[in-house]
């Protein structure tokens, strides 16, 4: 039975794995790292945005259950009775 055995560069090897270790690096620190802090700041914005406009809309709510208590229980009795025929069927 004949043995066939490769003569193998090993250090070619580790050079190029270095090499691309390198790059993978520099693509990192160069343009991942970049798009990622534009996207977390764009997405603290839009948070902020979002906030925001739930405290106003929760503030203009609150108005106006001030300014009409009447029509406020109105409503909510009548979204009660609406809840409570849903479940039964």
């Amino acid at each position: 039975m004949r043995r066939y055995s490769a003569s193998f560069d090993t250090g070619s090897v580790e050079e190029r794995i270095a090499d691309l270790r390198r790059k993978v690096d520099e693509l990192m620190h160069e343009q991942v790292n970049p798009a990622l802090s534009r996207v977390g700041s764009r997405a603290s914005s839009l948070a902020h945005q979002v906030s925001d406009t739930t405290r106003r809309e929760a503030d203009h709510a609150i108005d106006l259950v001030r300014e009409r208590p009447l029509v406020t229980i109105a409503v909510a009795v009548g979204v009660g009775l609406l809840i409570a025929r849903l479940l039964r069927r």
